[in-house]
């Protein structure tokens, strides 16, 4: 009788678990290929690394206002040209995609090539 007792309880169980679904909403990100290649179309090519043909990686964070626009926003490069290029370039615009937690800090890695 404990067997077939455990038995009932625990297909029904199973039974419940197989049709159970989430209690709240999933949070889906976009994925930051979609971030780097957004923050890719907003900028061109830096003026200080054109007259030496060479490429280069700049590190920027920054965080997403409630209007999906960057802000606050930092360049972690040696280059004070580049750095003041990039944030006048990327500030105030548009991330399609990304909500608008302040909180969340982004950092993104920019790879530039000569063209």
């Amino acid at each position: 009788m404990k067997k077939v007792f455990f038995l009932l309880t625990l297909v029904g169980f199973l039974a419940t678990q197989a049709y159970a679904s989430p209690t709240g909403p999933r949070k889906t990100k976009a994925p930051k290929v979609t971030l780097e290649k957004q923050l890719a179309s907003y900028i061109s090519f830096p003026e200080a690394l054109a007259p030496i043909q060479r490429a280069g990686v700049v590190v920027i964070q920054f965080r997403v206002n409630a209007d999906s626009e960057l802000c606050q926003l930092t360049v972690f490069s040696q280059n004070e040209q580049i750095n003041t290029s990039l944030t006048k370039q990327l500030t105030g615009k548009k991330l399609a995609g990304y909500s608008s937690d302040a909180a969340e800090l982004h950092t993104v890695r920019l790879r530039f090539q000569p063209e």
